[in-house]
């Protein structure tokens, strides 16, 4: 699930959250996704997980946008979320700084999940889909832990004529 596409004026809200360190729109972003997701009727998941950000990058941050988000969505839902059941484990380069051909081979083997999902539908939350190359290496660590199914659902999206 997407609240729109990744274009203007929308983009400048995510710009805004994650270099102008505005974490309130992360948290909106959670609240409008959370009550797009119930409207919808969607089932629910079993728990909510973030994208986490590499150590380094949050340090530069100060906060993780996608957890701001995913807290809000578990609140609205009902639903626990967990903010480290992912952990980033290897600091690259930024996504947003690679052409589209180069993101998958960055992020490979850069997120590892000790926690056990058996069974269990996740709900992973990110701010921005471009290639889909992030949530898809994501994704991919939460199955290899035992998740029936992994849902998604983004801020914005990169429309496909991007």
């Amino acid at each position: 699930m997407a609240l729109g596409d990744y274009r203007f004026p929308n983009d400048q809200f995510i710009l805004r959250m994650k270099f102008g360190a505005e974490p309130a729109l992360g948290r909106w972003f959670g609240d409008l996704l959370g009550a797009r997701w119930a409207e919808a009727g969607m089932p629910l998941p079993d728990r909510i997980v973030p994208v986490p950000l590499s150590r380094e990058r949050l340090l530069e941050r100060g906060f993780n946008p996608a957890w701001e988000m995913a807290r809000r969505i578990a609140a609205a839902l009902h639903r626990p979320a967990q903010a480290h059941a992912l952990q980033r484990v290897r600091h690259g380069t930024a996504q947003s700084s690679l052409p589209l051909d180069a993101r998958s081979r960055n992020i490979r083997g850069a997120y590892a999940c000790s926690a056990r999902f058996d069974g269990q539908t996740l709900l992973l939350v990110d701010d921005v889909m471009t290639s889909g190359a992030t949530l898809h290496e994501a994704t991919r660590v939460l199955l290899r832990q035992g998740a029936a199914a992994v849902w998604i659902a983004v801020a914005l999206r990169t429309p496909r004529d991007f």
